[in-house]
């Protein structure tokens, strides 16, 4: 069985700024939240925890495996390049061409949505026979969740890949 979480909460994520790949750690509720999910999770064996480089995801993984699993960091679900974008105030910005798969929309230098799901993809399909059989808990972000989505439900009939929303620390499984 396949676990995702989303990381825990960070101040960028109280603002509502667009967070990408700014290394923000996890704030004091965040990292209430994920010992609340080690919690939730306490009688799950984890065969591997995965988790994206940056801190706030790495952390949540860190609380969560309560340090029984090292943690193997890959950098394909690192959270989405959102470029030009990084740090905007999510009010000031319209998602709804960033997230939708059929424009996939280019930009100076965020990362195309199908460019996301290429790499997503890339990471699933080598690990697939390990969570076919043995649990895995995979700690990433709210842009990376939306392609392990797609990835076993398909791209939503509305081409918004972020119609696959996750909160902090929920627990998605596959």
């Amino acid at each position: 069985m396949l676990y995702v979480i989303r990381h825990g909460k960070t101040d960028w994520n109280l603002k509502n700024k667009m967070q990408g790949r700014a290394d923000i750690p996890l704030n004091a509720y965040g990292i209430q939240e994920a010992n609340m999910t080690r919690n939730l999770l306490g009688q799950v064996h984890f065969y591997k925890v995965i988790s994206s480089p940056l801190i706030r995801a790495r952390k949540t993984a860190e609380i969560i495996s309560n340090k029984k699993i090292p943690i193997e960091i890959d950098s394909r679900i690192i959270e989405r390049d959102f470029g030009e974008f990084e740090g905007l105030s999510k009010e000031n910005f319209d998602g709804s061409s960033f997230w939708n798969y059929s424009l996939n929309c280019h930009y100076n230098k965020a990362e195309s949505v199908q460019q996301l799901l290429k790499r997503v993809y890339n990471f699933l399909d080598e690990y697939k026979e390990v969570y076919e059989k043995k649990n895995v808990l995979v700690v990433t972000h709210a842009g990376v969740i939306p392609a392990i989505c797609c990835y076993f439900k398909g791209i939503p009939k509305n081409n918004n890949i972020f119609t696959y929303h996750f909160k902090t620390c929920e627990i998605i499984k596959f």
